[in-house]
């Protein structure tokens, strides 16, 4: 069962999603796919922009074809300065739907099993 030769988009499963954080409004896929892909097979750079203004919302995804090469990115490239700002890179953790994000934020999980977080819905017995 081969799989050569099949064009269409890259499969989303076998790819690793980064997330890169603090970008300026100015940086471009263009800017980034370079840096990244001095670290290996860089699948896709997606910078997400506002609907409205088409603006850069300051952040953007790139897709490694291999996860080795996504962590090697990561040690390098986290804390580099790129175009004066010094930016954020980490694996994106939403799945291959990353580029959905909840209405321009971020989600991050809140911090669940605090203990004494019950205040919120007190249920009565």
């Amino acid at each position: 069962m081969s799989h050569f030769g099949r064009s269409g988009p890259p499969d989303i499963r076998d790819t690793y999603s980064l997330l890169v954080l603090n970008i300026t409004f100015r940086t471009s896929a263009d800017d980034l796919f370079p840096l990244f892909d001095k670290y290996g097979k860089v699948v896709d750079v997606f910078i997400p922009r506002d609907r409205r203004s088409g603006d850069s919302r300051g952040f953007a995804f790139v897709r490694y074809k291999h996860q080795d090469e996504a962590a090697k990115a990561v040690e390098k490239l986290d804390g580099r300065v790129v175009d004066g700002r010094e930016i954020m890179v980490q694996f994106a953790k939403y799945g291959p739907n990353a580029e959905r994000t909840n209405k321009g934020r971020i989600s991050e999980p809140v911090y669940r099993s605090r203990g004494r977080s019950r205040s919120r819905s007190p249920r009565p017995r």
